[in-house]
């Protein structure tokens, strides 16, 4: 996630000073979240995707695993846990995509 806000910013020949200006966050949190130092909350991720004009789909998936990564001890059982889940869900997960399953999918399976 740091490294898409920073290319993003960089890209838009923007100054952490200058996005903070626009986004109305503070500057030193601007630098911290693209060093790696701070999360920062999905209003503010919307916000800076939409200064920055960038897809917010992949910024919110970086920012969903930087939360998972940060907030969960994801062991074994943890993993284990999180698949049980998604089956419970009907949701396969794959080596790089998901999708959910069908009606149709279940019953052929």
């Amino acid at each position: 996630m740091k490294e898409i806000l920073k290319q993003a910013r960089i890209e838009k020949g923007l100054s952490t000073r200058k996005l903070a200006e626009q986004a109305k966050i503070d500057q030193a949190l601007i630098s911290k979240f693209e060093n790696g130092f701070r999360i920062p909350t999905k209003k503010q991720i919307q916000t800076l995707a939409q200064i920055l004009e960038i897809d917010i789909k992949p910024l919110l998936v970086a920012w969903y695993k930087v939360k998972l990564d940060h907030n969960f001890d994801l062991n074994p059982f943890a993993i284990q846990a999180i698949t049980e889940i998604l089956q419970e869900k009907g949701i396969e997960v794959g080596n790089s995509s998901w999708r959910k399953r069908t009606n149709h999918d279940i019953v052929d399976s």
